[in-house]
């Protein structure tokens, strides 16, 4: 059941799960940031709100096995706040780190 939720939550990005989905598993993408401001792949439509705190998460290729497959490392690099709210893209100030358009947001559960 766990290997299923992870490969839930990995695919996610700015696909929708319905409501029930994002309440537990609120994820999205950086579009880009500007002046200190990150735009999310993640607006009202998928659950978001003003206030909300989520934790940033990138993907660092670490080379390649043999076969050619990639290995993946999951570096935290930073945390956001939702500033402003639109249907499915949302406004961010990052709170810490070094946050890069095509990072991976996601809710931290223990915030509004």
């Amino acid at each position: 059941m766990s290997v299923l939720l992870v490969i839930l939550v990995t695919a996610m990005g700015c696909a929708t799960l319905g409501p029930v989905g994002h309440k537990y598993l609120m994820r999205g993408q950086v579009l880009e940031v500007k002046d200190g401001t990150a735009y999310l792949c993640l607006g009202s439509e998928e659950g978001a709100k003003v206030g909300q705190e989520f934790t940033v998460r990138r993907y660092v290729n670490m080379g390649y096995q043999k076969g050619g497959q990639p290995i993946y490392r999951i570096n935290l690099v930073g945390k956001v706040r939702i500033t402003e709210i639109e249907t499915h893209m949302a406004h961010a100030t990052i709170v810490s780190g070094d946050v890069k358009t095509n990072d991976i947001v996601e809710l931290n559960i223990v915030n509004p």
